[in-house]
């Protein structure tokens, strides 16, 4: 199995048509069709249902899609990272929480760019939960996680800011008047929250359930953006921390008791594998993390 072969299943599996794929790779139909029935062979089970005029991929065949684009991806990331280090640069993996902590990294990034231009960050966005995964399983250096626990003893960390989560309403909305400070106040509000998988909507469903009411939730997003702008159309409201809810004019917020305070902290793993960029983040952030 070839990353050749690779590419090609993938742009077959795009275009679900041997001719335009080929048209795209440039090369023959017959040959792109061989190394497709080579790459069947080994896999071991089949890829594609052929029809007279398309192909359709088998449920074996997506999945293996997914596989196909995970690897090529890290594939491209190996070549990127190779010509950074070519030029003597060194690279963090950093993993930021999903809104929690937006309103701290972007400026803690632009500060640790400026400073030391030779150590590039490559960053991705997850759910607390997921970070501390990718932490554990090496696929990340460092992680910006938001918790109302520290991290155990098996991480290192550093508190970069504390943050309380608010709900938050279009000043028109008919729940400012009751200048809510509870959970079970919202009754039958209409509410947006982050995706399901995401450590803060199951905390939040968390302390519902032990406040004894269900939250009417009417849509769940991964993006902040669309919370926020279900907040300014008035067609819900939404959990948002005090440090972005405070940059958003026209709002309401309202801290509700059951919320605890969360802390936003960079954590790394203590038996961690170290490397001169990475000794030199950690004494970064000691140093210039929390102001």
């Amino acid at each position: 199995m070839t990353l050749n072969q690779l590419s090609y299943y993938l742009a077959v599996c795009k275009h679900q048509n041997l001719t335009k794929a080929a048209a795209e790779l440039s090369v023959s139909q017959p040959g792109l069709s061989v190394a497709m029935r080579e790459l069947e062979e080994e896999c071991g089970f089949p890829l594609f249902e052929r029809r007279p005029n398309s192909i359709r991929l088998t449920q074996q065949g997506r999945a293996f899609q997914r596989e196909a684009e995970h690897l090529l991806g890290q594939y491209r990331r190996l070549r990127q990272h190779t010509e950074l280090i070519a030029r003597e640069n060194s690279i963090l993996r950093v993993g930021v929480a999903t809104m929690g902590a937006g309103g701290v990294f972007p400026r803690l990034r632009r500060r640790f760019t400026r400073d030391c231009p030779e150590i590039t960050l490559e960053v991705s966005e997850d759910s607390t939960e997921r970070l501390y995964h990718k932490i554990d399983q090496g696929e990340l250096d460092f992680a910006v996680t938001v918790s109302i626990a520290l991290p155990g003893e098996d991480y290192g960390y550093v508190t970069l800011s504390n943050s309380r989560l608010l709900l938050c309403a279009n000043q028109n909305n008919p729940i400012v008047r009751q200048k809510p400070g509870s959970l079970k106040q919202l009754g039958d509000t209409p509410l947006i929250l982050l995706s399901e998988r995401s450590s803060q909507t199951k905390y939040l469903k968390r302390l519902f359930d032990r406040a004894g009411c269900t939250p009417n939730v009417i849509q769940y997003s991964d993006q902040a953006f669309t919370i926020l702008q279900y907040i300014r159309e008035n067609a819900a409201c939404g959990f948002l921390p005090e440090d972005i809810a405070a940059q958003e004019s026209g709002l309401a917020c309202f801290p509700m008791f059951e919320i605890d305070m969360a802390s936003v902290t960079a954590i790394w793993r203590r038996d961690r594998q170290s490397f001169a960029a990475f000794d030199h983040f950690i004494r970064y952030l000691k140093k210039t993390g929390n102001r």
